[in-house]
């Protein structure tokens, strides 16, 4: 019985349990977030043809190059050290 109670623990503990995150992981995971959305919305400008949307897609690159530069900005300000991010095979940082 002990032997199956300690199975359960490791298994609670080691996989459901999710380790808890720094603050420079939360910055890291939102700079990989906003460059993948930057990405996506690359991909939608260049498959626009309505001519409306293609503004709304322009203004959300904007906006998302903005987030993105704040974000490496306060990544840098704060000494942020991580490997190379990659997303979609390219480098982030």
């Amino acid at each position: 019985m002990e032997k199956y109670l300690n199975a359960a623990k490791v298994f609670y503990y080691g996989k459901i349990r999710k380790p808890v995150k720094t603050a420079d992981d939360a910055l890291v995971e939102q700079i990989r977030d906003t460059y993948a959305r930057l990405l996506g919305a690359y991909n939608r400008f260049e498959m626009e043809s309505n001519e409306d949307l293609l503004d709304s897609v322009i203004y959300e690159i904007q906006s998302l190059k903005a987030l993105y530069r704040y974000l490496i900005k306060k990544a840098q300000r704060e000494g942020v050290k991580c490997r190379e991010i990659n997303v979609y095979g390219r480098e982030v940082i």
